[in-house]
């Protein structure tokens, strides 16, 4: 059963999502027909039953926060269309948009998220000034944090990887600014080598992490850093932990790979 829960925890979040409304409207399905009364209740209450049932058994199985919110919204909006009129165009053109938006995620189990001020100015004291070296943000998001160290480190050089293509197309009119030294590329993180970086960032989620540290292990050159926002890499210990303000638990887990490479001018994590 563990090992069940471990399977289904570990499952692309669209797939927990749906199973989390599918489950909770049998429950109220059988409810209602255990208990009759209850078919009086109004109608908001049912959808709330719904929206809410189906976020806390979302939270249950791992979904973020926004995946909560949306399987709390999810009943009501599907109420209001079915009251209104809908052009046949708004579901192929919403379907565009999500698969636009979040089609990188579905595949990858990352959703989409924005890091602090606070988390980009630590990234930033892990880059020595006037030190030629090479980052990669794999799941960059909207590049704001490749931007802010763009910006701040003209001699390095910087990558972002995105999946869904409008993030992607985001990001990248985002860092125009700073073409010079930061590029974006649309594409999966799986595809990227990761031997070529000094620095790779990553701010994911727990699904991909055993992946990505098996990835890192093996490709990073010994002494590179791989440094992850919030989620931990299972069976490695971070050689540093950096809190961060804001959302519980966030900060920068440091991890040193393979020790130290003396050929190579490398960052040094914070004292």
């Amino acid at each position: 059963m563990p090992r069940l829960r471990h399977i289904w925890n570990e499952s692309p979040p669209v797939l927990r999502a749906l199973g989390a409304q599918a489950l909770t409207f049998l429950v109220l399905v059988a409810l209602s027909r255990l208990f009759p009364a209850l078919r009086s209740l109004p109608a908001w209450v049912w959808l709330l039953g719904q929206g809410g049932g189906a976020a806390a058994l979302g939270a249950y199985w791992g979904l973020g926060l926004w995946w909560r919110g949306f399987q709390l919204f999810l009943p009501f909006a599907l109420a209001w269309q079915a009251m209104h009129a809908v052009s046949p165009w708004f579901y192929p053109v919403a379907l565009l948009l999500l698969l636009l938006i979040f089609g990188g995620g579905l595949l990858t189990r990352v959703p989409l998220y924005n890091s602090n001020r606070a988390a980009w100015e630590a990234l930033l004291d892990l880059l020595p000034e006037g030190q030629s070296m090479k980052m990669v943000d794999l799941g960059a998001g909207l590049g704001g944090p490749l931007r802010f160290l763009a910006e701040r480190r003209p001699e390095a050089r910087f990558l972002g990887v995105e999946a869904s293509p409008l993030v992607w197309f985001l990001a990248w009119l985002r860092t125009r600014a700073v073409a010079a030294n930061c590029r974006m590329r649309l594409g999966s993180l799986w595809n990227e080598d990761l031997g070529t970086y000094d620095v790779v960032y990553a701010f994911l989620s727990p699904a991909p992490m055993p992946e990505l540290g098996r990835k890192a292990l093996a490709e990073m050159a010994p002494g590179t850093l791989l440094v992850s926002h919030t989620f931990p890499i299972p069976d490695l210990t971070p050689d540093q932990t950096i809190p961060l303000p804001g959302r519980p638990g966030a900060c920068l887990l440091i991890y040193r790979v393979g020790g130290v490479c003396p050929t190579r001018g490398l960052p040094q994590p914070l004292p």
